[in-house]
Formats: C-alpha cells, structure tokens, sequence
C-alpha cells in the first residue's frame, strides 16, 4: 500500500528502502550460505535461489525498476508529467499527446487535455471535443465553493467517468446531487436512466432516496411495491433503515432488487427506532441484523417486553438490551 502513494513513488531513497526490505529474505539466506549453514536439512542454496526469485518478482510487480529509472530521467512516478518531447502519467509516456498544448483540467489531476484529445487517467476519452470540454456544475452550488466534478461534457456529448451517456440532451443536464443528474427527459443515476423518473418532479427525502409524482427511487432502483407517497417518510435515527407511510412500515434493503420490504406487523404509529439496530413498537421489538446468508434481515425478538425495553450496554450481564428479565446481545438471548 505505501509503495502507491504519491510522495513514496517518486522518492528514491523511499523506493530503494523499499526493495530492501522487500529482499531482505535474500540477504539472510546469502550470509547463511556464506556462513555455509544449513536450514531445516536443506542446501541453504535451494532456499537462496527461491527465495531470489519471489522477491524479485514481487520487486517487478511493484514496479519499483522501472520507478526508478523514471526518476532518474527526471519523470514524475504519478499523476500527469510532460516534458519537451512526452507525456507522462504514472510515469508511463502517452504517445498521442501533444506536449506545447497540453494541459491538466482538473484539481484531481484525472482529466487533462492537448489540441486535439482529452485525457481521463492517462487514456483518450472517445470522441470528446478538447476545445469545448469542460465540467457541470451542479444545481445550486455556490461559485466559491469546490465541489467533486462528477458530469462533464462538450459540445455534443454528457460524460460520466469518461463515458459518453448515450442518448442525453446536453443542452439540458444538470448534476441534481452526488451522482445524479437530469436533463429535460430523462433522471440519471450515474450514466444510468431511472426507469419512469420524471426530472421535473424528482426531489429527494435523504441520500439516495427521493420521489416524483408517482414513484420512489432508492439510489438507481425504482421501488414497485405499492406506497401512499403523500405520507411516505423516511424513519430517521443516524441509519437510515427503514421508511414508513400512513399503513406500513418498510424495511431498508439496497442491495435487493426490491429495496423496501413491508413489515406486516409493524404498528405505524408507535413504531419507534432505538440505538444498536433495535426498534420497537406497542407490540413487539425488533432487531435489524444479518442473517446466515449474510444478508441483512428483520428479526422479531419473541418474548421481549417493547413497553419496559430499553437499549444500553451492561457489563455485569454482557448485554446491550434487555426489559428487566430478558437481555440482548446483537439481537440474541444472553444467558444471565
């Protein structure tokens, strides 16, 4: 990990450090057989050969020759460099730029650009036009203010990671918020359209929730089950798990295809969220783990008393919940 750091990579003494440590194994083997001393039974030149040939690997792998003979030729190991004849990035030399017109277009030094093509990560970004490329604001952003670039167009085209979104009107997109934008026909999540998402409508609750007239999005799903959207809320308490309107509270779960669950059960108006993933309402409690599959799940905790329960971690009884004769720990009975 260190040896991809910025400052490492373009630090000799940091990258000879580095292959130093990284060969110490051959020069522990080399003084034993210097010493002609055996290890585990063995001709110690067995272990000094093998051992020669995983460092040197992983050595190659690094890169780390190769960083230094960049250094020495007074090349820069990361981000864009050019000099009177290449460019550079990551210190490998991009053959199609030209050096006099070429420039880095952003703080995080992605996207760069010469007369004639733009760059993202030291790759040419397919039919972007140099002359008109520029970033997209999003809506309501203050002028003094840095903000992540996350669309970028030019004359013709809208851009999402360095790649043209298809079929987007370029004269009409906004970035809305994180990494969604509009233009007059379509919401996008990314390069991606949100099914049926109206652009005119479209708000959000919280991060990666938001509705239209008709629908609910929950960050690139459109959830089909039904919901009254006038009273659909999301229950807030630091996590956002679950989501209710005036008949049903939800479950929260992203990464199924369907993102709200219904729980049946669940008492809408006295339904309540506790801290460590617990929940309760007139009736019963519940607890919003992971099951066998690792997969999140809702568990009813059978037998919990919801009216004297109550969530704070106890050290004489190892516990984080209990209602005076049951406790809890991550949602399972301790025996007390």
């Amino acid at each position: 990990m260190m040896i991809a750091a910025a400052d490492f990579r373009n630090s000799r003494s940091s990258l000879l450090s580095a292959t130093l440590i990284l060969s110490y194994p051959v020069i522990v083997f080399a003084v034993l057989k210097f010493i002609d001393f055996p290890f585990w039974g063995m001709d110690v030149k067995v272990w000094l050969f093998g051992v020669s040939v995983v460092s040197g690997i992983i050595v190659l792998l690094y890169g780390i020759p190769g960083m230094l003979i960049n250094l020495g030729r007074g090349i820069k190991n990361d981000g864009y460099f050019k000099n009177d004849f290449y460019v550079f990035y990551d210190g490998n030399k991009i053959s199609v730029t030209d050096p006099a017109s070429f420039s880095v277009i952003t703080d995080d030094k992605f996207y760069a650009k010469d007369i004639k093509h733009v760059f993202y990560m030291g790759k040419i970004v397919k039919e972007a036009d140099p002359m008109t490329f520029e970033p997209i604001k999003g809506i309501g952003e203050d002028l003094l203010e840095k903000h992540a670039t996350i669309y970028w167009k030019d004359k013709a085209n809208v851009y999402y990671n360095a790649k043209k979104i298809e079929g987007c009107d370029v004269g009409t997109f906004q970035q809305i918020k994180s990494i969604y934008g509009k233009d007059r026909d379509h919401v996008y999540y990314g390069n991606t359209i949100l099914p049926k998402a109206n652009p005119e409508k479209f708000r959000f609750l919280e991060e990666g929730i938001a509705i239209d007239e008709a629908s609910i999005f929950i960050f690139n799903k459109r959830v089909n089950i039904p919901v009254d959207l006038p009273s659909f809320e999301v229950v807030k308490n630091g996590d956002y798990l679950f989501c209710k309107d005036k008949n049903y509270v939800y479950l929260l779960l992203y990464e199924n295809p369907e993102p709200l669950v219904k729980v049946d059960d669940a008492d809408v108006a006295t339904f309540t969220l506790l801290e460590r993933y617990y929940a309760k309402d007139k009736n019963q409690v519940y607890f919003y783990g992971y099951s066998k599959l690792n997969s999140r799940a809702l568990y009813h905790l059978t037998g919990a008393d919801p009216d004297r329960f109550s969530v704070e971690y106890d050290a004489s009884t190892n516990s984080e919940a209990t209602d005076g004769l049951n406790y809890y720990m991550s949602g399972k009975p301790v025996k007390v």
